[in-house]
């Protein structure tokens, strides 16, 4: 079979990437191109009737060097376009959103959940949940082993978790059965399908306090044990129909997410993701560091690193976060991408919070939450998704 010359734009692309190593071919090329991972070249006219010339789009030559180095077989495209973009490189933007949407919506264990109900899905939730729960509960811990031994060395080093500063503020646990990795999984695949139909305020409370060292006192679990006469989670809303957490699937909330972000969000959540696992081990390091230094005596003015420390206890959402780095430090592609849009989760969450609470204590969020999320909630609140932007919340 004669095959086609390439064109002098793919010749030039070709010799452009040769001279920085790649090997790529032109029937590479045209793979890539099929698989949506590289634009095809620009046409224009020659002029003056001389029939059409092709362009190399820009930044061409980088992609198909990075291509060249991480595209093997059995490579699947949408994996590569999730670590292309992440590399800051041109990937299309429909393979990218693609990618992006198949990470957030698709739950890992997606053979396993059979057809889904239409109509009152509540039956169909719990038996999901169980047998998910049943069959991985077994290879899951609810704690990292790391966490689990720096709580033990700041128990051993005589430093309560239930401090009198943080216990005024826990009325203690409504539950008394314990809270296995079973119990966790169980209540988070039903938070997924079901959204706040299938979970209360307590089943988040429990949650917090299972991450929790033995006998903290964890004041967040205790406001959702014990509003106080504030309204559930479920029921903060704004008033025209936008509620701070979704009533049912939230991969549907998800999907609208990535389909409303801007590539700049995307590419910050997929950086966010990297920045997560270095604090969580810089973190460890400095609260050992700490430990070491009240080991031997030597006075310190503070301990970052321990105020962080029970400032997730305290809080759980940054315990929530340095759970997950720990327990998976080398995330494949697709598993950075779907942690990178629960953390767009959480930062539009709060942008959604901040409308509906106008006159709640933002200012603190700095000193609370670990930088990369608060960056990224700054950089949610700066460009709103459409469902945010509207003129009656301004």
């Amino acid at each position: 079979m004669v095959r086609k010359q390439p064109s002098p734009a793919d010749t030039a692309l070709l010799a452009a990437a040769g001279e920085r190593g790649a090997t790529a071919t032109v029937t590479q090329l045209e793979r890539w191109r099929t698989a949506g991972l590289l634009v095809r070249n620009n046409q224009h006219g020659a002029g003056q009737g001389r029939g059409s010339v092709s362009t190399t789009p820009a930044g061409a030559v980088d992609l198909v060097v990075w291509l060249s180095a991480h595209a093997r077989p059995g490579r699947r495209p949408d994996d590569l376009a999730l670590e292309a973009f992440g590399a800051g490189l041109p990937t299309p933007e429909p393979t990218v959103r693609r990618a992006w949407l198949t990470a957030a919506t698709d739950f890992r264990q997606n053979a396993l959940l059979g057809p889904d109900e239409t109509g009152d899905r509540s039956t169909w939730i719990g038996d999901v949940a169980d047998e998910l729960a049943g069959k991985h509960s077994g290879k899951s811990v609810l704690l990292p082993r790391r966490l689990r031994d720096v709580d033990a060395r700041i128990a051993a080093a005589g430093i309560s978790f239930a401090m009198p500063e943080l216990a005024a503020f826990d009325k203690g646990p409504t539950e008394t059965e314990p809270f296995t990795t079973r119990d966790f999984l169980t209540t988070a695949v039903s938070a997924v399908l079901g959204g706040t139909t299938a979970f209360v305020d307590a089943d988040l409370a429990a949650v917090s306090r299972a991450l929790a060292p033995p006998g903290a006192a964890v004041p967040v679990a205790s406001m959702l044990e014990y509003p106080d006469g504030g309204p559930a989670l479920a029921d903060i809303n704004d008033g025209h129909g936008l509620n701070l957490l979704p009533a049912g699937d939230v991969r549907d909330e998800l999907a609208r997410l990535v389909t409303e972000a801007s590539l700049t969000q995307l590419r910050a959540a997929w950086q966010a993701v990297d920045v997560m696992h270095r604090w969580a081990v810089s973190l460890c390091d400095t609260v050992e560091a700490e430990l070491d230094a009240i080991a031997a005596g030597e006075p310190s003015p503070d301990y970052p690193g321990l105020l962080q420390w029970f400032y997730g206890v305290a809080f759980g959402l940054n315990r929530l976060l340095l759970r997950q780095a720990l327990l998976e430090p080398a995330p494949s592609g697709k598993a950075q991408a779907s942690t990178a849009v629960m953390l767009l989760f959480l930062a539009t969450g709060m942008s959604r919070l901040r409308v509906m609470v106008p006159d709640g204590q933002f200012e603190l969020l700095p000193v609370l939450l670990p930088p990369f999320v608060y960056q990224l909630a700054e950089l949610v609140a700066a460009d709103l998704p459409a469902s945010l932007r509207r003129d009656d919340l301004a």
